[in-house]
């Protein structure tokens, strides 16, 4: 047979190709070819390019050269304690320190010296810190006269979020201030839990629970835990205490009123709502006669009493606790927020004042200097560190949990910032009279609403604050 198809040429072509066709399968099993489109001559002519292009460039940190940066309190904050907070606020320190080239320096400058040093300072061409906290009253003077570094170009790309950043605008255009965050609920009602429990009523927790923690429940209450418990004929306990000026600060906000207009530069406490709650206070004084009278010293006496277990619910602040309330304070107490007014549709906290930090006029490389500030903040683990504080300072998780807002029920009003500016101190003059039953709270309002508008455009102006 082979040598029949060897004598034909055609059978022997035939052979050969099959052959051919056989060696190169068997050689492709172990080393077939690669896929052109991967072969390495063609991976680095097409792929080195695109690599190249995708690369990011490493963005260069500016070397300060050793420079110190000046960052100025009414306080040294200068971090020296024991604590976790403290430690990890030492850690960011050396990083920046590190990172930028510089040394970091705390100021403690006197609270009502700082408006001054800054804007004389600045005049002098040599501003006397890089960075400086100051309330919002320092901020609207300081702000108009022209002695603060706008900084929107320096937040473009910022941690920061932007309703704090847009909260920093002061009713203008431009971003003053420097502002990290802003804590859920920093003013509320503590309520002693004895009290309510020995008359047998529902607390301000459990009616807050229930979604009847209103105006109406609080006077209730007041009014209930107003007595004579030992039979003299004189009230020895009574439902509230506080201050005129926090107290009428706290009601117009819980309404869903504020004292000032940012954005129209407009004194607004005589609007419906403000007034509501000026006649509520009114009443609480001179009707009701819920509210202990203070013994001399409105700033004191209202957390003293609450610490004597003889007051069952005081509107304050919880920067209170730890210095006024909670060395004092024998009896079981909660803190909730302030009640609903009629008007509000949701729990209110008052943004009456605010602290930031700004930059002065003329100060060098405002870039990297609010990068620095920036780098200094503790983002990451400010809720987790406001946590652990507050554990050390509240009773139970309920308090916790309403100074965390945890269930999103309170609402900060933004812009009705007043600090400074002379309206409060207007309105004082007026609720200073009404709790005494001196004078209507509408007749007050008649004679101070032009003066407070007076004082705005004083102050807006770029004049000084005044030393109060």
């Amino acid at each position: 047979m082979l040598k029949k198809m060897m004598s034909n040429p055609m059978m022997m072509l035939v052979l050969f190709a099959m052959l051919i066709m056989l060696l190169s399968a068997c050689s492709g099993t172990n080393n077939k070819p690669a896929d052109p489109v991967a072969q390495p001559a063609e991976v680095e002519t097409n792929t080195t390019p695109v690599q190249e292009e995708d690369k990011e460039e490493a963005v260069p940190v500016p070397d300060l050269d050793g420079r110190v940066i000046r960052i100025s309190h009414w306080w040294d904050a200068t971090p020296k304690g024991d604590s976790e907070s403290d430690e990890l606020a030492r850690e960011r320190i050396q990083m920046v320190e590190e990172k930028y080239n510089v040394k970091i320096k705390y100021l403690n400058t006197e609270y009502w010296s700082t408006s001054e040093k800054l804007s004389s300072s600045v005049l002098a061409n040599e501003p006397f810190a890089e960075i400086v906290r100051v309330p919002d009253g320092f901020i609207w003077g300081l702000m108009h006269g022209g002695f603060l570094t706008p900084l929107d170009d320096y937040l473009q790309d910022t941690r920061v979020e932007q309703d704090v950043v847009n909260a920093m605008r002061f009713g203008g255009d431009k971003v003053y201030g420097l502002e990290s965050w802003y804590t859920p609920n920093d003013s509320g009602m503590f309520y002693n839990k004895r009290i309510f429990k020995e008359a047998g009523l529902k607390d301000p927790q459990q009616l807050m629970d229930e979604d009847n923690w209103s105006w109406d429940t609080m006077l209730d209450a007041a009014k209930k835990l107003t007595v004579d418990r030992n039979g003299d004929g004189k009230m020895d306990q009574y439902g509230l205490a506080g201050a005129h000026y926090v107290l009428s600060e706290m009601l117009v906000a819980s309404n869903g009123g504020k004292l000032y207009d940012e954005q129209t530069g407009t004194v607004t406490f005589n609007s419906p709502e403000s007034m509501e709650a000026l006649n509520f206070l009114h009443g609480l004084y001179n009707e009701h006669k819920v509210v202990k009278a203070n013994g001399g010293n409105d700033w004191e006496d209202p957390a003293k009493f609450f610490g004597e277990g003889t007051i069952a619910m005081y509107p304050g602040g919880l920067w209170e606790i730890e210095g006024r309330i909670l060395d004092k304070m024998k009896d079981e107490w909660g803190y909730v927020y302030m009640p609903k007014g009629p008007q509000a549709e949701s729990y209110y906290e008052p943004f009456g004042q605010a602290t930031a930090y700004v930059v002065p006029k003329g100060v060098k490389d405002a870039d990297v200097i609010v990068k620095i500030w920036e780098d200094l903040q503790d983002f990451d683990n400010w809720q987790d560190n406001r946590r652990l504080s507050l554990e050390n300072i509240l009773p139970d998780e309920e308090s916790i949990a309403n100074a965390m807002n945890d269930n999103g029920q309170v609402q900060r009003l933004f812009g009705g910032r007043f600090g400074g500016l002379g309206i409060k101190d207007q309105l004082d003059k007026v609720t200073e009279k009404f709790i005494k039953g001196e004078i209507t709270p509408s007749t007050g309002v008649a004679q101070v609403i032009g003066p407070a508008q007076a004082a705005v455009k004083k102050v807006l102006s770029g004049e000084p604050s005044e030393k109060k």
